[in-house]
């Protein structure tokens, strides 16, 4: 079943949930396009994908739920991360957790690891997700059917540790 993205002004959408559904509370928000928001949201069985940031969007709301930000580990994403962190404040949110995505199988830029230590403390925890190519190969909502190593696992179940909510995923 595809979900569309919920607008940060869908009241109606965000205080209703299919029945049925196994559902994470958690809210997913990336910091670009690409980011990963709708894979992490697919892995986490939550249908509050919000899409990603841009600068028209200056209301988001999660209606009490935890909120994670995804961003890739590359430099121009991560020079998007104050950005969005600044947004988040004047909306009184702060992130339970900010995930970054590993963009490739090789070392995360110096650039962009000076930048996530910066604002390493604007968020409630840092999570890291390697880079899994099988989640390369599958439509972002078929996500939860591709095996995670053992370090994916441990990042999803640290998501959860931080937000309080259930991963529907079985552990790779």
């Amino acid at each position: 079943m595809r979900r569309r993205p919920i607008d940060a002004d869908d009241v109606r959408g965000a205080s209703t949930v299919a029945s049925g559904d196994r559902v994470g509370e958690t809210v997913v928000l990336g910091c670009h396009g690409g980011a990963g928001t709708t894979t992490l949201a697919a892995l986490l069985g939550t249908p509050w994908d919000l899409g990603s940031y841009t600068p028209e969007r200056d209301l988001i709301a999660v209606f009490g739920r935890p909120l994670i930000l995804v961003s890739r580990d590359g430099i121009t994403a991560t020079a998007r991360l104050a950005e969005v962190l600044n947004v988040l404040e004047r909306n009184g949110l702060r992130p339970a957790a900010l995930v970054v995505v590993a963009d490739g199988s090789g070392p995360e830029p110096p650039e962009s690891s000076a930048r996530l230590r910066l604002v390493g403390e604007r968020v409630g925890s840092m999570i890291r997700f390697p880079f899994v190519p099988g989640l390369r190969y599958v439509d972002a909502t078929d996500a939860a059917r591709v095996a995670l190593p053992r370090k994916a696992s441990r990042a999803l179940a640290r998501i959860t540790m931080v937000t309080g909510t259930p991963v529907p995923h079985p552990a790779g």
